[in-house]
């Protein structure tokens, strides 16, 4: 399991932006070039913003050299110096064996997002200009991260929707796959003892051996299909009570955190925004 953190920026729309049809190049002017250089934080990288104008096509930007942004892609519409917006619409997963979400919560608002509710094909029908924004609602995986100059390439992409435009921040819990065994120093992580990876190390290596027997004459020598079988069921055993374990350790954690109350399960008050409630669930 995992914790982390996601934090939208505000969007920059101040001065204009020339584009033109046909390059992936734009030009800010002074105005929108000091705007955007002034929001690039190291949680807001230039890689994982997006550029539009009113409410046409969406592009990612994938760098920027003052005052040149590049697109992910040929602008396609009308080329002008005009009003734009850069904003976040997109979301790495914290890190690139990401599995699931268990929940995503807008600190600010009090607010769980819907992980399941919609995906990208259901937006599409329902938004597909995309001009619901403001407070996000909904999580839905959009691609991976594409830009080899990203420092989450080939990360899971997220689309909140609808898009932020202020500073908010995300609270993340989810499940990861875990890394691949690789090399003689990597480390086990704590759910998975020693015994259990060398018991299949094993069962491959017999494998091996069994393969690589000479031929002649073959039956000669040991038989290594039982010690394969003995091996994988050392491992079956052994992986069964580590799972099962930790299994036991997620329940505990879903049983005292529930992603479905939504916030109002329980009574709530928010400095912030000086807004709570007496929550639905002490009364049925």
């Amino acid at each position: 399991m995992f914790e982390a953190n996601w934090v939208s920026p505000a969007r920059v729309s101040a001065g204009l932006a020339t584009t033109v049809q046909g390059s992936s190049s734009v030009t800010l002017d002074a105005t929108a070039d000091a705007a955007f250089a002034a929001s690039i934080t190291g949680l807001n990288p230039v890689t994982q913003r997006q550029f539009r104008k009113g409410f046409s096509t969406i592009y990612n930007i994938w760098a920027y050299a003052s005052p040149t942004l590049t697109l992910d892609r040929a602008f396609v519409e009308v080329g002008s110096a005009s009003s734009y917006s850069i904003f976040q619409s997109y979301y790495p997963a914290p890190m690139q064996d990401f599995h699931s979400w268990v929940s995503i919560r807008d600190m600010t608002n009090f607010l769980d997002l819907f992980t399941d509710r919609y995906t990208r094909e259901k937006l599409n029908a329902m938004d597909p200009q995309r001009n619901w924004y403001y407070f996000p609602t909904d999580v839905a995986f959009y691609q991976l991260d594409l830009n080899p100059a990203s420092s989450t390439y080939r990360f899971p992409l997220f689309e909140l929707w609808g898009a932020p435009q202020s500073v908010l921040p995300y609270q993340l819990y989810g499940l990861r796959k875990g890394v691949d065994l690789v090399n003689p120093t990597d480390t086990l992580p704590p759910q998975i003892g020693e015994d259990v990876v060398m018991a299949l190390a094993r069962a491959y290596a017999y494998e091996w051996a069994e393969a690589n027997k000479g031929d002649s004459p073959r039956n000669q020598g040991p038989d290594f299909r039982f010690l394969i079988g003995e091996a994988k069921s050392a491992y079956d055993r052994s992986f069964k009570d580590y799972r099962q374990t930790d299994r036991s350790m997620v329940d505990n954690w879903f049983s005292g955190r529930k992603s479905n109350l939504r916030g109002s399960f329980y009574a709530h008050y928010n400095s912030v925004t000086q807004t709570g409630g007496p929550g639905w669930g002490l009364w049925g």
